[in-house]
């Protein structure tokens, strides 16, 4: 059964955001949180669902809200005024955009889609934001901004892959690099999961300078890497909601004490473990190639394996930190309720079926 790409971006928002109401019944703070979750989805369903002009507005509410979130949120210094500067040069572009139907609206979107389906070193707004927004938030972000960058570069893979296939493919394998590497030196969950999925998105943009038919292999792509991400956030939360914010590896063995927790999270980081084969078990046998690849066709298969290594490292440390081990005989365990069992299973089915079978 195939569904029209854009009904996906929002099946998917939508099941972001219900998860994330489901995984906060337990919140301090779910009423503050569920009213927000049902903001950002709805300035997100909104942005991708209704025509144009409107969804520009709808757009700027996405990225107005984004904006507000970094400004409120503890992050300080340089880097949080650069993203700042980046989300509020966003949205008066968005606005331009109205306005403008030449090629320097194709510029404005690629832009946006270096923005929402970050590109180093294009990606301090997501990181920050993703890194900073409270409870299941943060993965409801995570959807949210792949999917309307994913509805941005579907528009955009003509101009890519005939006219910046080298840059894309260099910026891809930088990225996909940089924030690798990043993961490998972090010591807290939210940011090492936060370039984890910056890394693995790297893939989508090398990939979009090898093959055409975006909307076709690029949407259920990425969506299948935000669906995954999102649930790992959940996850997070979930453990964060019982202990604290807490380094890795001073919670061994949840597996133990907590058994549904324990399988959730072994199912989801060995998910985002074989993310690069997706690519190779659906998409190089099947994807129509462009004509101008004999560089990209490298640089992909280079990002693909570096993602893919590296990620397998330092994803399997973190399973080895968390799950497995000696629990500490010191910490009442309490394990995962219905509501959030069914949120994690509920990301589990989607994301396997979007890579897998869409």
């Amino acid at each position: 059964m195939n569904i029209d790409p854009t009904s996906l971006l929002a099946f998917a928002i939508i099941l972001s955001a219900t998860c994330a109401i489901l995984a906060q019944h337990h919140s301090k703070h779910s009423t503050t949180a569920s009213v927000e979750i049902l903001a950002v989805s709805g300035l997100g369903l909104g942005a991708l669902l209704t025509p144009l002009p409107i969804n520009k507005y709808f757009l700027v509410g996405v990225l107005g809200y984004a904006s507000y979130s970094l400004f409120k949120s503890h992050c300080t210094g340089t880097l949080k005024t650069i993203s700042l500067a980046q989300v509020i040069l966003a949205i008066l572009l968005t606005l331009v955009s109205i306005f403008t139907e030449n090629e320097l609206a194709m510029f404005i979107g690629l832009f946006l889609a270096v923005t929402l389906v970050p590109l180093f070193p294009f990606h301090m707004p997501f990181a920050f934001l993703v890194g900073s927004a409270p409870g299941t938030v943060s993965g409801l972000w995570t959807t949210v901004f792949l999917a309307l960058g994913l509805a941005e570069l579907s528009k955009l893979q003509t101009f890519l892959v005939e006219g910046l296939p080298a840059v894309t493919s260099l910026l891809a394998l930088g990225s996909a690099l940089y924030c690798s590497f990043k993961c490998l030196g972090q010591s807290q969950i939210r940011p090492l999961l936060t370039y984890a999925t910056i890394a693995q998105i790297s893939m989508l943009w090398g990939l979009t300078a090898v093959f055409s038919t975006f909307p076709q292999w690029g949407i259920p792509f990425g969506i299948t890497i935000a669906l995954v991400m999102t649930g790992l956030l959940v996850t997070y939360h979930c453990v964060q909601q019982r202990f604290g914010t807490h380094a890795i590896g001073t919670l061994p063995g949840l597996a133990s004490p907590m058994p549904r927790l324990g399988a959730m999270l072994i199912i989801l980081i060995s998910i985002a473990m074989m993310l690069p084969i997706i690519p190779i078990l659906t998409g190089l046998t099947t994807m129509p190639t462009a004509n101008h690849q004999t560089v990209s066709l490298l640089i992909i298969s280079l990002i693909i394996l570096s993602v893919w290594m590296l990620g397998s490292w330092y994803f399997a440390h973190l399973l080895h930190q968390t799950a497995f081990g000696k629990a500490r005989p010191d910490i009442p365990y309490l394990d995962l309720k219905t509501a959030e069992i069914c949120s994690l299973a509920l990301l589990i089915v989607a994301a396997s079926y979007s890579g897998l079978f869409y």
